[in-house]
């Protein structure tokens, strides 16, 4: 009669084992990051500091910092809030633009270091992507609550310096008057 086949696993099996199964994920993307990455760039046209690979990643930050459930405020993708913090990002020097860019770099792949999940930032479900923005929120390092900190405002910037938000926050716009916008085509 055959034995049944038992055989104890070694935590350095188990760290094997949890090593190929996370390369087998991350194989498994593969397939999609080209139509991703095609369906980004062309969403995120005419992006001077981020690449469109960093505008998708601060796209899913923005909408998880300024998440409402208000059907009347405006979706972050239906806006141009992103467009409006690559602008903001112009103002700053190239040094503070290449910590921003290694920021969000960190923070799209921290979760498995962080949170102990096999998954990016972006491939976060909405609540986990808020536990993992309120960790960072209440970290006890320093350098995490600055650079959670310095995500928040530019989302708060991109967000609500649009149109689109205003009328859902019962505000009527700037007392100054807008400047003559110059439409061609011969008027």
């Amino acid at each position: 009669m055959p034995r049944p086949f038992r055989r104890s696993i070694s935590r350095r099996s188990f760290l094997r084992y949890t090593a190929v199964s996370g390369g087998l994920l991350a194989l498994s993307r593969l397939r999609v990051a080209p139509v991703l990455a095609a369906e980004s760039a062309e969403s995120h046209a005419g992006l001077q500091v981020l690449t469109a690979h960093e505008a998708t990643i601060f796209t899913a930050i923005v909408e998880r910092m300024v998440a409402s459930d208000d059907p009347a405020m405006p979706k972050v993708r239906d806006t141009p809030a992103v467009e409006t913090i690559d602008q903001a990002l112009l103002q700053l020097d190239a040094d503070q633009q290449y910590q921003l860019k290694w920021l969000l770099r960190i923070f799209q792949w921290a979760p498995p270091l962080l949170m102990l999940r096999l998954s990016t930032f972006t491939g976060l479900a909405a609540s986990e992507q808020d536990e993992y923005i309120r960790g960072w929120a209440t970290s006890p390092r320093d350098l995490r609550r600055l650079a959670f900190r310095a995500l928040k405002n530019l989302s708060m910037l991109g967000y609500y310096s649009q149109d689109a938000t205003w009328p859902a926050l019962h505000y009527p716009g700037p007392w100054v008057p807008r400047p003559r916008r110059v439409v061609s085509g011969g008027l």
